[in-house]
């Protein structure tokens, strides 16, 4: 499997995540003076907490306000760990998605914005993101098999 192990390749993993969402111009920021955005798109902003504790209040008040006037676009944020009670109630109060993702970027919904945003989402597409290379490998080396086996059987019939 193909575990999340920086920050940026968590930012990476978020912008993946809100493309499958329809958000198709996500794009992570490469760091510097974001205000506190990690993930931004024509029509969404979100944040993205990789490592410590719980994200708190403050952090989602960040994120609020870095939306300013331009209340158009949704607003995500996404942890590897949990949230505090604060920060959850500030969320729904003021309509931040809350996220958590596991080590290899699948992500579920903590909040009740979140919940009625997978509701909302196209089917499947908030579950899972992405396939985990091993997946991948372990269906590629299957059909590579099976194919062995056939090419094999068709010789030794020929005989």
């Amino acid at each position: 499997m193909q575990y999340i192990t920086t920050a940026h390749e968590a930012e990476l993993n978020a912008a993946l995540v809100m493309k499958s969402w329809g958000y198709t111009d996500a794009v992570a920021t490469t760091g510097g003076a974001d205000g506190g955005i990690d993930v931004r798109s024509s029509r969404a902003l979100a944040q993205v907490k990789w490592r410590g504790g719980a994200a708190g209040r403050p952090e989602m008040q960040q994120l609020y306000g870095s939306r300013a006037a331009d209340t158009s676009k949704a607003l995500f944020f996404f942890a590897a760990s949990a949230y505090s009670d604060q920060a959850v109630q500030y969320a729904d109060q003021v309509g931040i998605g809350l996220f958590i993702y596991d080590p290899v970027g699948a992500v579920t919904a903590v909040n009740k914005v979140a919940q009625q945003f997978v509701v909302a989402a196209p089917k499947g597409t908030v579950a899972k993101a992405k396939m985990p290379l091993d997946d991948v490998l372990l269906f590629g080396a299957g059909a590579l098999a099976l194919i062995g086996a056939v090419i094999l059987f068709v010789l030794l019939a020929g005989k």
